[in-house]
């Protein structure tokens, strides 16, 4: 081989050194900036704390861990041994977005898993923001967040068997009422609460049934109706047929007044079949305690997933009274702005929905003018005609009649123009 051969190849394994050793530094671990690949904590920190994004979010009751560390993390997991997690139950994340919201639930089996403090992170363009179900009731909300999608990631703790991947979800700008496709795994039976402390609707009404006892209640116009639950036990609905009762309202179910629970109504399944099949017209109502509208939506989708809209001849009502629980804490504009969610959510779905109050309720407690789009099912007791002024559809008139087929008191209706 000649000199010149040679020096050819040794530059040319020279080169060859070179781009090793290049090849090398890039694949070496903390030679990348970026993050969740040997990046710093205190990096990440910098990033999380200067990011424009989160700047105008608003914490709306939760807890920001940041640098907070409990006692069980620091514990090492010993001679590096993974810890021991037989039996420990899985729990996974349900997420949604109603009105630039983010809502975590955090369920086993469908239950909410509560008295634990999970700590989630909440992710987006790089920028990380963590929180910690501080009141330990499985449910972390965020408010007033910035459009775009967000990534959620649930923290391991010592117990439970959490997610290994992320989930996501994408934050509107706008308001769109769209129904959650999980709330099945929501919904409740009444053998799973404390019934007492949950089901506590009180209309605030009085009758004491003399007007209707005397016939001195004016019904010149429209069709007699029945409203049901529950309390009305076991109907036999061909003999309501046969008693003239032309239609049938019947509670689907509830939000508990303490929990806030979805729960149904024992009777709602027998109730709306019964009623079909004897050829009564037939409505469902809802007894709401939603503190806003993501839980307006949800209520609105238990509706849809337990009632298809070709069961119905009549609206669904959203049943707003007082129950001594967490609703009538809810401000007026918060709660006219419920009832626009639960009723927009269903007529998306192709529903007709409306509310169902009392003249204190739609007065005093209730934004009526901005609901009277909606149709009005009134309930007044006490009185020859409604002394309510707005606009109704339907009157409630009495919660003392009695209808051959049902044992005991059951509430009358006049149905306007529904």
């Amino acid at each position: 081989m000649g000199f010149k051969h040679f020096r050819i190849i040794a530059v040319a394994a020279a080169i060859l050194v070179v781009a090793a050793f290049f090849v090398f530094l890039l694949k070496f671990p903390g030679s990348e900036k970026s993050p969740g690949d040997g990046e710093s904590a205190a990096a990440v920190e910098e990033v999380t704390e200067s990011s424009e994004e989160f700047k105008d979010i608003k914490d709306a009751g939760l807890i920001k861990a940041g640098d907070k560390i409990r006692e069980e993390d620091k514990e090492e997991a010993g001679a590096g041994k993974e810890p021991e997690t037989s039996g420990w139950p899985h729990v996974e994340m349900l997420l949604s977005s109603v009105n630039k919201d983010l809502k975590i639930m955090i369920t086993n089996d469908g239950a909410l898993v509560t008295g634990v403090p999970f700590r989630t992170e909440i992710i987006k363009d790089g920028s990380v923001l963590e929180y910690e179900d501080s009141d330990m009731d499985g449910v972390i909300s965020a408010t007033d967040l910035p459009g775009g999608k967000y990534k959620v990631r649930l923290k391991p703790i010592e117990g439970y068997i959490t997610p290994e991947n992320e989930s996501s979800l994408t934050v509107r700008s706008s308001i769109t009422y769209q129904t959650v496709a999980y709330i099945r795994t929501l919904i409740r039976t009444e053998d799973e609460i404390d019934v007492a402390s949950e089901d506590t609707a009180d209309l605030g009404e009085e009758d004491d049934g003399k007007l209707l006892n005397e016939g001195k209640i004016e019904l010149e116009s429209g069709t007699i109706g029945i409203d049901v639950s529950k309390y009305n036990r076991d109907i036999d609905w061909e003999k309501v047929k046969a008693s003239g009762i032309e239609y049938a309202i019947i509670r689907l179910g509830y939000r508990g007044s303490s929990t806030g629970s979805l729960v149904e109504d024992p009777y709602y399944e027998r109730n709306i079949k019964g009623a079909r099949e004897a050829g009564l017209k037939t409505g469902v109502y809802f007894f709401t305690q939603a503190l806003n509208e993501t839980e307006a939506v949800e209520e609105a989708s238990m509706v849809c997933a337990l009632c298809p809209k070709e069961d119905l001849d009549l609206p669904v009502f959203l049943d707003v009274e007082s129950a001594g629980g967490r609703g009538d804490l809810v401000a007026k504009d918060q709660r006219t702005a419920n009832i626009r969610a639960f009723v927009e959510t269903l007529e998306g779905k192709g529903y007709s929905a409306g509310v169902y109050a009392n003249k204190k309720w739609l007065t005093s407690y209730i934004n009526a003018d901005e609901i009277s789009d909606f149709p009005i099912w009134l309930a007044q007791y006490k009185v020859e005609r409604p002394t309510y002024e707005g606009k109704y559809d339907a009157w409630q008139y009495s919660s003392k009649g009695h209808v051959e087929g049902i044992e005991g008191y059951v509430d009358l209706d006049l149905n306007i123009s529904l």
